[in-house]
Parts: structure tokens; C-alpha cells; sequence
């Protein structure tokens, strides 16, 4: 048996019979509609790393619009003022003012011995202090430790006037960093053994017992 013999029993056992031949033109049409998907259609690569760099920067942007819109919404009709530009305001202390005293002028008058019950009555205002400053015009001021009677103060002025030995006990002036118990009666400082520095002997004990 030839070749020919064998392809000639081929196809006489295939059961579809063979297909007619396409005519020229449509055979073009085909070949020009595959060449045009082909140009189409191209094949592109994607590259996928570049895409997984930039999802956290889109990811960062987002939450950014998100918390900003946020912001707009809820935030106060007031301006928020920071802590650490403005501190919290707090009570200021008010200023004190002092108690205004006049010291007498001195003389020769003759002092009975003192008495706790006259300085108890006499006295309008008594205390205990120590002398901060005295200025060139002779205004002495005391830091108030103790009132033992009167306007409750921390600050005491005197109008120091020219003075001798017997207007107050000790130095018979006031001096600056001396403590001193004073008493006065109607703005004026009472002397003769009722005022005087603090330490003379028998002075605290007096304003102890009248007061």
C-alpha cells in the first residue's frame, strides 16, 4: 500500500467531510480584524512593587482629610488657649494697705509707771513688728508679726518726728531691723513705757496682760 492509498482511506474514515475553501476576500477581512485587535489590545506589565510603596502615603493622606474634617466639626467656638504659652490665672494677693501711725514729738513730761489696765483702755491698737525700711523722710515701715488690738494688718507706717530718749523705751527711735511693741491711741503712738523695743524687760509681759 502507498502513501496515497493510506491518505485517501483517512479521509474517506473522518465523518466531517472536508470544509470548502474560504474565498480571498474574506480570508483579508480576517487577517486585517486580528492584525487590529493585536494593536488594540496591547499587553502591558504592571508592575506591582511601585503600587505597594505608595498605599501607606495614600493611607497617611487619608486619615489626615479624615481628622481635619473632624477638627471642623466639632471644635469649640472659643480659641483653645494653650498651656504652655499662657499660665492659669490665679488669685493675685491684694495689696495691703498700712496702718498709718504718728509718733509724738518728744518732751520732758514726767511718766507714771505703766499699768496694764490704762494701756488695755487707752490703747486702740497694739502690735508687734520689724522695722523693714525708713525712707529719707523719716517714714518708718514695720512688718506686722502680731496685733494684739485693732485693725488686723501686716504693714505699719510711722511719720517719724524728731524724738528724745523718752518717747519710747529703748533707743527711743525706730531703727531698721529692730522688733518693736507699739501701741497707739487715735493714730498717735502712747509712750512713756507703753512702746518700745520689743526685748526691754517687763514690755511684752505688759502687753501680754492687757491684751
Amino acid at each position: 500500500m502507498t502513501d496515497d492509498d493510506l491518505r485517501s482511506r483517512l479521509r474517506n474514515a473522518d465523518p466531517a467531510p472536508s470544509p470548502a475553501p474560504l474565498p480571498p476576500d474574506r480570508v483579508a477581512r480576517l487577517l486585517e480584524k486580528t492584525m487590529s485587535a493585536d494593536v488594540a489590545t496591547p499587553t502591558t506589565h504592571t508592575p506591582t512593587a511601585p503600587r505597594r510603596r505608595l498605599l501607606p502615603v495614600l493611607a497617611a493622606a487619608a486619615l489626615l482629610l479624615i481628622a481635619g474634617a473632624g477638627w471642623l466639626i466639632f471644635r469649640p467656638d472659643q480659641p483653645i488657649e494653650s498651656n504652655l504659652l499662657t499660665a492659669p490665672a490665679t488669685a493675685s494677693t491684694p495689696a495691703v494697705a498700712p496702718v498709718l501711725l504718728a509718733a509724738p514729738a518728744g518732751g520732758s513730761a514726767k511718766c507714771m509707771e505703766p499699768q496694764a489696765a490704762h494701756l488695755a483702755t487707752n490703747a486702740d491698737f497694739a502690735f508687734a513688728g520689724t522695722v523693714t525700711t525708713i525712707d529719707k523722710n523719716d517714714v518708718v515701715t514695720l512688718s506686722v508679726s502680731k496685733v494684739y488690738k485693732g485693725t488686723q494688718t501686716t504693714l505699719v507706717q510711722v511719720d517719724q518726728a524728731p524724738n528724745t530718749s523718752e518717747t519710747m523705751l529703748g533707743s527711743g527711735t525706730f531703727e531698721v531691723g529692730k522688733s518693736y511693741l507699739v501701741a497707739a491711741n487715735e493714730g498717735t503712738i502712747m509712750i512713756c513705757g507703753y512702746s518700745g523695743e520689743s526685748d526691754i524687760p517687763g514690755l511684752l509681759d505688759l502687753f501680754e496682760q492687757a491684751f
